[in-house]
């Protein structure tokens, strides 16, 4: 179940950076167009890259959260781990150095 839920993510993660790529770009370009249908100038193209600009940062800022979370739960489960094998040698110290008391 855990692949199916990582795919899963993975899936809308997808999505998301495609929607945020494609609607500020098409919105500007909605805009431009708007804009020359109504004055006459050429403002479509300017505004399409600045909708891609804005687009392709939303996408890097949203990609790079996720990748930034996923590192940070990485370090925390290598943590967890790190710290239950060291309280397990531990303990398995100190029982050992009691059964040698005891002998």
């Amino acid at each position: 179940m855990n692949s199916n839920g990582s795919a899963f993510r993975n899936l809308v993660l997808i999505s998301q950076v495609g929607m945020c790529v494609m609607v500020p770009t098409f919105l500007m370009l909605a805009l431009g167009l708007w804009l020359d249908g109504k004055y006459g100038t050429w403002f479509s193209v300017p505004l399409l890259f600045l909708g891609m600009a804005g687009g392709l940062r939303s996408a890097y800022i949203l990609v790079k959260s996720v990748i930034d979370r996923e590192e940070h739960l990485r370090k925390k489960k290598q943590e967890d781990d790190i710290n239950r094998k060291v309280e397990r040698a531990n303990r398995e110290k100190q029982e050992g150095s009691y059964d040698r008391k005891v002998d």
